[in-house]
């Protein structure tokens, strides 16, 4: 993927979408998608991973991706924001269900994939850990993450209870779904749920490397949250694979 540099973007007036450059960071990868299959035009503009990335911050007051920047608008940083600017520019089918029951539970399963204290959160809070047992005292102090995290090693095992415990309950909903014959999230429609787990299950289980040329070392880091965990159903794989052959487009480009 071509990216547009900060300096660039500022001047530019149509979406700006900040992206991680060179992973598929799930947050950046939804975000993409979201605006993609609403037909919405952005122009990426690179964040570093990981990095201060000084420039970003100064324009958007934030330093991570993904960040929406939509015209003179506030900087968008939260799912539901990116999903509300997307059904808002954007045209076809939406993304998001008509009626308010289904709303509201899809609105609280992104949440607790893609939110503050969320799967991929706890999944990063792991990943860190192992990072800080392998390294010690340095890789906190070189990698800003442990403090946007709020990492906490006297809290590693309710992080991974909380991680169990969220793919349990998702396991049992997808088997709930299948019930009533849907191999989707929310009802029997594709919606942003549906691309929220697919690529936030990448964390938990990666596509394979011909379709998701990822960096050995992310792959690595990612494993580390499958070998950390108790076992799960293959059924939250299976969904992914779905929602991928069905609606989204690989392989990946990041």
């Amino acid at each position: 993927m071509e990216y547009t540099s900060v300096a660039e973007a500022e001047n530019l007036q149509g979406l700006r979408l900040v992206l991680t450059q060179g992973v598929p960071g799930p947050w950046s990868e939804a975000a993409k998608a979201i605006f993609t299959l609403r037909h919405v035009p952005y122009t990426p503009v690179v964040q570093k991973g990981g990095r201060d990335n000084p420039e970003l911050l100064a324009w958007t007051r934030h330093r991570n991706a993904p960040i929406a920047l939509y015209k003179d608008e506030a900087p968008r940083v939260r799912a539901m924001e990116i999903i509300d600017l997307a059904e808002r520019l954007g045209s076809g089918a939406s993304l998001v269900p008509s009626d308010r029951q289904s709303r509201m539970f899809m609105v609280g399963l992104i949440n607790e994939l893609a939110g503050e204290r969320g799967f991929a959160w706890n999944a990063r809070l792991l990943m860190l850990h192992a990072g800080a047992q392998a390294q010690g005292t340095e890789a906190i102090k070189k990698n800003p993450m442990y403090a946007d995290y709020q990492y906490d090693a006297d809290s590693i095992t309710d992080t991974k209870i909380e991680v169990e415990g969220l793919l349990s309950d998702l396991t049992k909903h997808i088997k709930s779904q299948r019930d009533i014959e849907s191999d989707y999230l929310i009802g029997k429609a594709f919606t942003a749920a549906d691309v929220y787990w697919a690529y936030f299950s990448n964390m938990l289980q990666a596509l394979p490397p011909e379709v998701n040329p990822m960096p050995e070392g992310l792959l690595k880091s990612w494993g580390i949250l499958a070998s950390t965990i108790g076992d799960y159903d293959p059924v939250l794989i299976e969904q992914r694979d779905h929602i991928f052959e069905k609606h989204l487009v690989l392989p990946l480009t990041f």
